[in-house]
């Protein structure tokens, strides 16, 4: 099934406007509307390549029903884990602009539209839009979120889910990492954004869906320890200021103690151990792999 199209009326341009890049795990549950939302773009020159990580669900047959000649389906031998399954869909692109989205979220209309405007009026090689934080499925009780521009950064990832680039941008900056799992996004915008200027187009266009089943919700714990290590990575935050953040998350994850006995623990007990581990990753001792696993063991249990 790997790169198979699903063809209608109509032939398939050889090179595309735009890629847009749908990596899934088990998505069944809104990955057709995911689909539908790129189908329905305004923008029609694109292609949809849609990367299936051995999901044990039936996800071919819901994209077969599609039946649009401008998808592309890859199915993974094995299971890649989303920053490689990334990879190997962008690897597929063959369109000037670029971009991903999630088997759970999905796009107004207009939305790839307005963004290759902007990246054309403005010349730049990189926007991002605010987003709706829809949380289930009312899509009426969704709100508008106005993220923050790119000079913060450095706090947290202001960039979130709806973003257009250039090809240029993926052939300087080069694949995601598969060693920042579940910051892979984070990561990869650090890295643009130290060579190329990001314009935000402050105009929700895209649905952001909150729900148990999402990583971050699942795995929030660890995504903070692994935020924490990255923003060490690029000097973020001081080291003293990473190793009392992540202390805080075994105090308000640990119960049953009072307050102040647990800060005073946390403080004979976590403090040098963490220490160790930010000053070893920083000499290159440890990987950010290896640190991650230390922290969220120690931290996590």
């Amino acid at each position: 099934m790997a790169g198979k199209k699903f063809r209608k009326r109509g032939q398939v341009k050889m090179h595309p406007e735009v890629s847009i890049v749908l990596p899934t795990y088990n998505g069944s549950k809104y990955i057709r509307q995911s689909i539908d939302s790129c189908l329905k773009q305004t923008f029609k020159d694109f292609e949809l390549i849609i990367v299936d990580d051995c999901s044990k669900e039936d996800i071919y047959q819901i994209i077969k029903s599609c039946n649009d000649p401008r998808i592309r389906y890859h199915r993974n031998e094995t299971n890649q884990r989303l920053p490689r399954s990334l990879n190997i869909g962008f690897s597929l692109t063959k369109g000037k602009y670029l971009t991903w989205t999630s088997d759970d979220n999905f796009y107004l209309p207009p939305a790839i539209e307005k963004m290759i405007k902007i990246l054309k009026e403005q010349q730049c090689e990189f926007v991002y839009t605010d987003i709706y934080a829809l949380y289930g499925n009312n899509d009426r009780a969704a709100k508008p979120e106005t993220l923050n521009d790119v000079e913060r950064l450095n706090q947290a990832n202001c960039i979130r889910a709806c973003f257009l680039y250039t090809r240029k941008v993926m052939t300087a900056i080069g694949e995601y990492d598969p060693d920042m799992e579940l910051i892979e996004d984070y990561d990869y915008w650090v890295r643009v954004s130290k060579q190329f200027d990001m314009y935000h187009l402050k105009e929700p266009l895209y649905y952001y869906r909150y729900h148990d089943q999402q990583l971050y919700t699942a795995r929030n714990q660890e995504i903070k320890i692994i935020e924490f290590l990255f923003k060490t990575k690029y000097d973020f935050l001081p080291m003293d200021k990473v190793n009392w953040e992540i202390c805080n998350l075994w105090i308000q994850r640990s119960r049953g103690a009072v307050s102040f006995l647990k800060k005073i623990f946390t403080k004979i007990y976590h403090r040098p151990k963490i220490n160790k581990i930010l000053k070893e990753y920083k000499a290159g001792k440890l990987t950010f792999t290896a640190s991650r696993q230390i922290l969220n063991k120690l931290i996590n249990g």
